[in-house]
């Protein structure tokens, strides 16, 4: 899932400078990627290890749809940092 988020922030960047026709296209399309993730997601049982995570890409899902481009891409960084593991985030270090 973590890979449809990145490819989905991405693509999403591709489409704030496309044309509005253009940009309803790529945002189905978008929308319909991180459905298929969270499909896989659930098939392979992990979906309550990233609950907070798949809880955003549901709520970009509602953005995209909604053709909140802004919001959808807040979602989907969210949904990113909760899938980054704890090892891998920086650290506080005062």
């Amino acid at each position: 899932m973590r890979r449809a988020v990145d490819i989905a922030l991405h693509d999403l960047q591709k489409v704030s400078q496309a044309e509005r026709s253009e940009m309803l296209g790529a945002m189905r399309r978008v929308n319909d990627n991180l459905h298929g993730a969270l499909a896989h997601t659930a098939a392979i049982g992990e979906t309550c290890m990233v609950a907070s995570a798949v809880q955003a890409v549901h709520a970009a899902e509602g953005h995209l749809e909604a053709s909140e481009l802004s919001q959808a891409r807040v979602a989907l960084t969210t949904a990113r940092e909760r899938l980054t593991p704890p090892s891998a985030k920086p650290r506080d270090l005062s």
